[in-house]
């Protein structure tokens, strides 16, 4: 094997993408470490979510209805007391993304309870306060374009 480990791919959850959208694409980040797992790869998985329907198991549709799922289906097939990699690149800059951000990560430390998490992207102190910073080690991996904007400027 070329590499020591991968991590799956970011199959984004958008917000306003549609429900399904936003499993599928969980399920296509996580068939992709499972493939890749089988064939001898150290994997690591990403974990996204979107909105609370992703991370977490009732909300309400815009009509007031009240769904409820059985599971929190943006954790779903992520190992648990491990290691795992999330993105905040394209996530993070307004106070609505910033405040879904921070949810789904809470959400996500509770459920997966992981031992590192591998962030690729800014770590914003409104997203990652002390009571983030003390659940667990986190490893902090600048995004391509503010290494590149470092080097020109």
């Amino acid at each position: 094997m070329r590499f020591s480990a991968v991590v799956t791919p970011d199959n984004s959850l958008y917000r306003d993408a549609p429900l399904l959208a936003q499993m599928s694409n969980v399920y296509r980040n996580r068939a992709i470490g499972h493939f890749l797992q089988k064939n001898g790869a150290y994997v690591i998985t990403n974990v996204r979510w979107g909105d609370e329907r992703s991370y977490s198991t009732e909300f309400f549709l815009e009509s007031g209805q009240k769904i409820i799922l059985p599971e929190r289906f943006a954790f779903l097939g992520a190992p648990k007391k491990s290691i795992v990699s999330i993105g905040t690149y394209g996530c993070v800059q307004s106070k609505e993304n910033k405040y879904y951000f921070r949810e789904g990560l809470e959400a996500m430390l509770d459920e997966l309870m992981p031992e590192v998490v591998l962030v690729y992207g800014s770590m914003p102190k409104q997203i990652f306060s002390a009571d983030i910073m003390c659940k667990t080690n986190f490893v902090h991996y600048p995004d391509w374009f503010s290494q590149v904007r470092k080097k020109v400027g």
